[in-house]
């Protein structure tokens, strides 16, 4: 009996997700699969820096030629 609610309970929380099935992504999924890689090299440099050190990826001259 216990096992029979548990599979009731899987399949109702399956049945709620949005365009979603066992084999499949959510629909934004390919945004997600690009920003993950990115988002995780920027923390990695942010923990490397010390406290109070300039981050230095804005400071190229040509960035100010129109000022």
């Amino acid at each position: 009996m216990l096992v029979f609610y548990r599979f009731q309970q899987k399949l109702i929380k399956r049945d709620l997700c949005i365009n979603r099935s066992n084999h499949q992504k959510p629909t934004f999924h390919p945004l997600d699969d690009f920003l993950n890689p990115a988002l995780v090299l920027l923390g990695q440099g942010l923990k490397k820096s010390p406290i109070g050190q300039k981050l230095g990826f804005a400071n190229h001259p040509y960035l100010y030629k129109g000022l």
